[in-house]
């Protein structure tokens, strides 16, 4: 049961508001109880095999949480035993600094057997590569939690509240990865926020069905024929890709995002209009941007961030995007990937040091050139077909235009240039510049609808698109990050 099917769309999803709703009337910890189930239903559904998995991991982090944020301790070493104040009757065995570090050592204790427990998990299953759904999402969620937890900054609540903020369904198969400090559900029914989540909601599935899944054809057979790509085609592979990706995904979070504000919960935002950057810096803050505060705030920054010179700085650049790397995949292609857009930021810092102005227009280029060639590489199954495809990019004497266009440029045949048929058709081709014109001058998701105000244009307009929509719906596929 997908976003993008009917069964969501018609029964899952109104039946999930309308039961939600008509208990928060009478009775919160009942709605709350009703969407915990409704999201275990909704990814038993997806990946019943690995149900229990998420259960034990949210029992098992909730456990953790309650360890940590406990005020009172008590626990054995080997060779002594440790007591803190609460469990020794408030006399105490050790002086208040003692006792404070003592229990401060507890908490430490907890929060590293957390993270120890939650990445080994992840860890297990990206290196047998057969990787739950969402587990990727809920691992990062529930860290973040135990980290927040230990720094005081959000308290444990019940396992009921705690479930519903790590299994919330519109998140738990492909984020964004939410925040704790700002997760809050609304039981009271807001028929604007309805209707702002129905047109962001609409604007997602277009996005996903209307552009990416037809994108995915075309991407999928210019891959599959990389030793043969002309220049043309290899770069319409590369760009496609691109296209289909942030078409992919950023439907994805506009669905859930759009879910999110039915139920009353504003859901952090995981893309803003990345291919419009003018650096690789600007990039990686517009693109998966949950995912980027989440390694800033808990890999960077404890790495020391940008204050201890600038020699760990780009070192702790390397090790963040490495992780990012690794989150995506263990394979090389993945690892590979993370370190050239390392390169890419340590490039881009040591620019800005220079303090050289470039057009916003170079700027632009260059950044989505850069982009665009490490796409290949993540994209590709292995570093021989992704060779291939950049060398195709490369090879300008290998240009090839449609053999229908012989007889008005034949004369380019002089210069090197051949007539042919592309491994795909060219009416798929030119989905490719259609996305990107979308994506250069178009508003985005989140500018469209941030001041919006319901109208019975605005409602004309989700209505041709939703029925636009549906008709696609024939083809159903997953969504690209199902996979990280």
């Amino acid at each position: 049961m997908l976003f993008n099917s009917y069964e969501f769309i018609y029964i899952f999803l109104p039946l999930t508001l309308v039961i939600f709703f008509t208990l928060a009337n009478h009775n919160k910890h009942s709605a709350l109880l009703i969407l915990v189930i409704s999201s275990l239903i909704f990814y038993g559904c997806l990946s019943l095999h690995y149900l229990p998995l998420l259960i034990v991991s949210v029992m098992v982090n909730y456990f953790v949480s309650v360890r940590i944020s406990a005020s009172g301790f008590s626990w054995n070493w080997p060779g002594k035993k440790y007591t803190s104040s609460k469990s020794s009757g408030g006399s105490g065995n050790f002086s208040s600094d003692e006792k404070l570090s003592t229990n401060t050592s507890a908490k430490k204790f907890w929060l590293i057997l957390g993270i120890v427990f939650n990445f080994a998990l992840l860890g297990y299953f990206k290196v047998i590569n057969s990787l739950p759904l969402g587990i990727s999402f809920y691992t990062f969620t529930q860290t973040a939690h135990l980290v927040e937890v230990f720094r005081n900054s959000i308290t444990t609540k019940s396992l009921l509240e705690y479930s519903g903020y790590v299994t919330f369904f519109p998140c738990i198969t492909s984020g964004p990865i939410m925040n704790a400090k700002t997760f809050s559900l609304s039981y009271e029914l807001d028929y604007e926020n309805i209707a702002r989540g129905i047109t962001r909601f609409t604007l997602g599935l277009f996005k996903k069905v209307c552009i990416a899944d037809l994108l995915a054809h075309t991407v999928n057979e210019l891959f599959a024929s990389a030793g043969f790509l002309t220049f043309i085609e290899a770069w319409a592979a590369a760009f496609g890709y691109g296209m289909q990706l942030y078409f992919d995904f950023s439907g994805y979070s506009d669905m859930a995002i759009g879910i999110g504000l039915m139920f009353g919960v504003s859901l952090p935002e995981n893309f803003n209009s990345p291919y419009k950057s003018t650096s690789i810096i600007d990039f990686w803050r517009r693109w998966h941007i949950s995912l980027g505060a989440w390694i800033r705030d808990y890999i960077y920054i404890p790495l020391g961030g940008s204050r201890e010179g600038e020699f760990k700085k780009i070192r702790n650049v390397f090790i963040a995007m490495l992780f990012t790397g690794i989150w995506h995949g263990t394979g090389l292609t993945f690892i590979i990937w993370g370190l050239l857009h390392g390169v890419f930021l340590a490039v881009n810092h040591q620019w800005r040091r220079l303090n050289v102005k470039l057009p916003a227009l170079i700027s632009w280029l260059i950044t989505f050139l850069c982009v665009t060639f490490a796409w290949v590489i993540f994209r590709a199954e292995n570093l021989n077909e992704a060779g291939k495809i950049i060398t195709a990019m490369l090879n300008v004497k290998n240009i090839m235009l449609p053999s229908r266009l012989a007889g008005y440029l034949g004369f380019l045949g002089a210069y090197g240039v051949s007539f042919g048929v592309f491994a795909t058709g060219l009416k798929m081709l030119a989905l490719i510049p259609f996305a990107m014109i979308i994506t250069f001058f178009f508003s985005n998701s989140k500018e469209l609808t941030g001041n919006f105000k319901p109208g019975i244009v605005k409602l004309a307009i989700v209505f041709v698109l939703l029925v636009i929509s549906f008709v696609n719906l024939s083809g159903i596929s997953d969504f690209l990050y199902f996979q990280f």
